[in-house]
């Protein structure tokens, strides 16, 4: 039996009775269809006359081979497109950082959860988005400055009010005939969704600052002109979620 080596290939041959030289075996990491087409030609050229080779055997062997090199290819098509989707899906996910989002899920009030994406990340072919939970929304009324929490609202009719519409369109009036700033940040205080208190700054001097649960509410006074600035905040819980990026139904 003799072995030989061409580009990589290595072929073990023997001889038979007859003094014939047949192919014992064949070696080589990554063999191709065109190589078996060649060790094919040289097994015919080789061949005993007398004794053909099955070439339907051959061909059929061929075949299968063909079909195997397609199947890998497949397999490594497959394999390229889903890195190149999961790249793709984290890309279109990472554009949702800082975006309001639901995932389908109530809270204790019947309402849907909202969630701010802080960041995004790719395991095992999921996308997670990591994200808190929004706890709550809230308009800032802050009136000018007053020397004294106990100052007079100087207020000296008895229609005069404040009122407050919150965003459900439910009304919340106080009266400022004859209050102190701090009388009306007390019966403002009272009320449902809403709290006020009187705040001292830096100057020592105070401010009436009323927070409106819920947002999207609006304040007027009648008699008397209040002047005042409007902030919104929005609160979120402190610790972070990991949401399945395939659970988020609705985006804002």
């Amino acid at each position: 039996m003799s072995t030989t080596s061409t580009d990589g290939v290595t072929t073990s041959s023997g001889t038979d009775a007859y003094g014939n030289t047949y192919t014992t075996s064949v070696s080589k990491e990554g063999l191709q269809s065109e190589d078996f087409i060649q060790l094919m030609l040289t097994e015919l050229s080789l061949q005993d006359p007398t004794n053909p080779v099955d070439s339907s055997s051959m061909l059929d062997s061929q075949m299968r081979l063909s079909t195997l090199e397609a199947n890998m290819a497949t397999v490594d098509a497959m394999e390229s497109f889903s890195e190149s989707f999961q790249q793709s899906a984290l890309s279109n996910a990472a554009s949702l950082i800082g975006n309001i989002v639901e995932n389908g899920e109530i809270d204790d009030q019947g309402n849907p959860k909202q969630y701010q994406i802080a960041s995004v990340e790719g395991s095992d072919g999921d996308i997670y988005l990591t994200a808190h939970q929004i706890t709550g929304f809230y308009d800032i009324y802050s009136f000018e400055e007053t020397s004294s929490a106990s100052d007079s609202l100087d207020s000296a009719n008895e229609d005069d009010t404040l009122t407050i519409t919150d965003a459900n369109g439910d009304t919340h009036e106080v009266s400022t005939y004859g209050k102190t700033y701090e009388e009306v940040a007390q019966e403002l205080n009272a009320m449902d969704g809403i709290t006020a208190n009187m705040v001292e700054n830096g100057d020592g001097n105070y401010q009436l600052s009323v927070y409106v649960s819920g947002g999207g509410s609006s304040i007027s006074s009648t008699g008397i002109d209040l002047g005042y600035t409007t902030n919104s905040i929005t609160t979120y819980a402190e610790e972070a979620e990991n949401l399945p990026y395939t659970n988020i139904t609705k985006i804002y």
